[in-house]
């Protein structure tokens, strides 16, 4: 099947393939097209000048010519065995080698499965391909297919970003403790004033969110969506669920776990779609009070920041002590080291991130990061970086 030239009825049999797919291996990913149509599929093999797509065990052909740049960057490093299954052997293979995702997407069709409906317990649990949502109501499952595209879009961002991440790819699904109420959010653990919190034990946990959060509102009996309130930043929180143990030790915790969350948080997203292009809402967020006019961390395009070295080894507590300038600075240094040090390919932070799991500590953990630098030295070229895209840092 030829994507540069999809009939309207083929694409849509193309996507309702990808909806009962409930274990993704690295090679599954977002498509797209040189006419900007996107997929999500499963790479099986290379026949001369085609590639085969696999769709919940369905084959295609499809021209290499037909796909993007990146696609096309994404075969040849697969054909040169540099890239391999997510799993091998039974084991989960961490995903270092893909090219930066520039657009992600998830089928907007999804299947939506209902495990559970007890009335008599106030019980109600649904599932998407990778997340169970644990309701205290009943709800309509094209209600719970809306707010589930955030979710399985952050999860797929989340494998498709080549930073080794294995937890996305596990094959139980992800919990998520959905409220009809605020009262009843905050009387099982959520803060008062947050639209959802991730709750981790020992590096596992569940996500708790009041449905307003998700623009689930109550008409008559039933329950619908609010177009116009869709609530993007929970997908930080989603982040946190699904990012790997050992990035949250000491030297990480803080200042690269938030900065993670924040960029993906940050990056464009729209009714299944993350742009990763798009900066200008992380720089929004940053230094005004975001793209909306909500939520932003508003330290202004000139701030003062802590001591770099300082920042980076401070304990969690410390780092929530000043929670403005904290995730602000986070997201700005995690955009910088993914998309401006060295030679912008992530090379730096993706050894930091393998010294993390082969459980190194500061200072060894932090020279994969200075890359033959001194701390001034990076806090220098981080000030550079961002100066010419008009946010300017002083270090202390």
């Amino acid at each position: 099947m030829d994507l540069s030239l999809p009939p309207p009825a083929r694409l849509a049999a193309l996507l309702l393939f990808l909806a009962a797919a409930l274990s993704l291996p690295a090679a599954e990913r977002s498509w797209t097209n040189n006419e900007g149509r996107t997929i999500v599929a499963t790479l099986i093999e290379t026949t001369g000048d085609k590639v085969v797509l696999q769709m919940n065990g369905n084959h295609f052909e499809v021209p290499i010519a037909s796909l993007s740049p990146d696609d096309q960057a994404f075969i040849q490093n697969w054909k040169k065995g540099e890239m391999s299954d997510s799993s091998k052997d039974g084991q989960i293979q961490p995903n270092w080698d893909n090219p930066w995702p520039r657009l992600v997407s998830v089928d907007i069709d999804q299947e939506i499965e209902v495990i559970k409906e007890d009335d008599e317990a106030r019980e109600y649990i649904y599932a998407s391909p990778h997340y169970e949502f644990i309701c205290d109501v009943k709800l309509n499952t094209s209600v719970v297919r809306r707010f589930s595209l955030l979710f399985e879009a952050t999860n797929q961002v989340c494998r498709e970003l080549p930073l080794g991440m294995v937890k996305p790819f596990r094959d139980e699904r992800h919990k998520i403790h959905l409220f009809e109420t605020r009262e009843a959010y905050i009387s099982k653990g959520g803060p008062p004033d947050s639209a959802g919190v991730y709750i981790s034990r020992a590096g596992e946990g569940d996500i708790l969110i009041p449905l307003t959060s998700l623009g689930v509102k109550k008409v008559g009996s039933n329950y619908s969506i609010d177009y116009d309130r869709e609530n993007t930043t929970l997908s930080h929180e989603i982040a946190h669920q699904i990012t790997d143990y050992e990035y949250f030790a000491a030297g990480s915790r803080g200042w690269f776990t938030e900065g993670l969350a924040e960029y993906i948080a940050n990056s464009g997203y729209r009714s299944g779609k993350f742009s990763l292009q798009d900066m200008q809402k992380l720089i929004a967020r940053v230094t005004a009070y975001g793209d909306n006019g909500q939520g932003g961390r508003a330290l202004g395009e000139e701030f003062t920041a802590p001591d770099l070295q300082e920042f980076f080894t401070q304990s969690y507590d410390s780092f929530l002590a000043n929670p403005q300038l904290s995730y602000g600075l986070s997201a700005l240094i995690a955009y910088y080291f993914f998309h401006m040090d060295g030679d912008k390919d992530a090379a730096n932070i993706k050894e930091f991130l393998k010294a993390l799991k082969e459980k190194k500590t500061p200072p060894e953990l932090f020279e994969p990061l200075l890359a033959g630098r001194t701390w001034d030295e990076m806090e220098a070229d981080i000030t550079k970086g961002w100066r010419s895209r008009g946010v300017r840092i002083h270090f202390r």
